[in-house]
């Protein structure tokens, strides 16, 4: 079991937080009354961008992600990159929908191919500048999104937007 607390910094590298237009890249794919979970509180600043996009079903406390679970729930977010493979394991294991946030380098992980089946890549054209934590970090990220083909509306691998 991971030791984590959604406002622990697990490493120097994991406290980036999503911009708005990595928000709204993602979510023009769901639908406004999507019950989602994002799990992992940073500075809790999230729940902020989702209402103000006019998404209200959104489950975001600052508990430990590897304590709970919520089944009825999208899980969409960035998540902390040091413990990223656990968090893919737990959302797989659990059989939930899911779009991380996550370095684009990801891809080439030998435990990624486990979960080939239903994985999409939601590629945004352009780099995130992150807000409010360590600011543009030295890598592409792109949209790891698994078991959501009901949500892409695609059956591509991978997905562009045209940003």
């Amino acid at each position: 079991m991971v030791n984590f607390n959604g406002r622990v910094k697990m490493s120097k590298q994991d406290n980036y937080n999503t911009p708005l237009k990595g928000w709204t890249d993602i979510l023009q794919f769901i639908n406004k009354d999507a019950n989602i979970w994002c799990p992992f509180y940073n500075d809790g600043k999230l729940l902020e961008h989702l209402n103000s996009l006019h998404y209200n079903n959104v489950y975001h406390e600052e508990i430990d992600f590897f304590e709970y679970w919520k089944d009825d729930h999208i899980l969409i977010d960035n998540p902390p990159y040091s413990i990223k493979e656990e968090i893919i394991k737990r959302c797989y294991d659990k059989n939930i929908s899911f779009a991380l946030l996550l370095p684009l380098d990801t891809i080439e992980r030998k435990y990624i191919y486990k979960y080939k089946n239903n994985l999409q890549l939601v590629m945004p054209t352009i780099r995130y500048n992150y807000t409010e934590g360590n600011g543009t970090p030295p890598f592409k990220s792109v949209w790891f999104c698994w078991n959501m083909n009901q949500y892409l509306n695609s059956n591509k691998d991978i997905v562009w937007l045209n940003n």
